[in-house]
């Protein structure tokens, strides 16, 4: 039998791979069972190095998904955490309404006692806060404000030091007298 590569030559053993006759220059090592031609050599190579290109493909594929994930985590915490911040916006806003209300809301009156009163007794007691307002400062009420039950002008009594202005009929609302003055200017209601 005759090498498959050099015909001229007899063949030595034959290729492990394919099973063509090789002569001793085709198969330098002799006899042993694992030789293989160049052709089948390069074939081996050729597969071995484009199994090397497919597994380098594979890492790059699983590297760029890897990197996608972590993207994609990073993109859900932003959103998360831009929906927790808008929550916490939401609820300290929810919690200063009341408060910015209020600042639109009259004022009610600050009120000397714990008696309870109605809308009428109300009414003089802001009339009283406006008047101890005008005797701050130095002016006496006018004829113009008028208790809201008996619409008579509130009395002025000057004393030495002091100008205390009363309720015309405290009666009226349910009180013995109610009164401000200028060295106590918040609202009094005496029973």
């Amino acid at each position: 039998m005759k090498c498959t590569y050099h015909p001229h030559k007899d063949a030595i053993t034959k290729c492990s791979q394919c099973q063509k006759p090789l002569c001793d220059e085709c198969a330098p090592s002799g006899k042993d069972k694992d030789v293989v031609c160049s052709r089948c050599a390069m074939l081996v190579a050729a597969q071995d190095a484009s199994l090397g290109v497919d597994q380098r493909i594979k890492e790059k594929e699983g590297k760029k998904q890897e990197r996608e994930i972590r993207k994609k985590r990073k993109s859900k915490i932003w959103v998360v955490s831009q929906l927790v911040i808008i929550a916490a916006c939401i609820a300290i806003i929810a919690i200063q309404v009341p408060r910015l209300i209020s600042t639109f809301e009259e004022e009610k009156p600050i009120r000397y006692g714990t008696y309870s009163t109605d809308a009428q007794t109300d009414q003089c007691i802001k009339n009283l806060w406006r008047i101890s307002k005008l005797l701050q400062e130095g002016k006496l009420p006018g004829k113009d404000i008028v208790c809201p039950a008996s619409k008579k002008p509130y009395v002025v009594t000057e004393t030495e030091g002091d100008v205390v202005v009363r309720s015309p009929n405290p009666q009226l609302y349910g009180f013995k007298e109610i009164r401000v003055s200028k060295n106590k200017p918040v609202p009094e209601l005496i029973r």
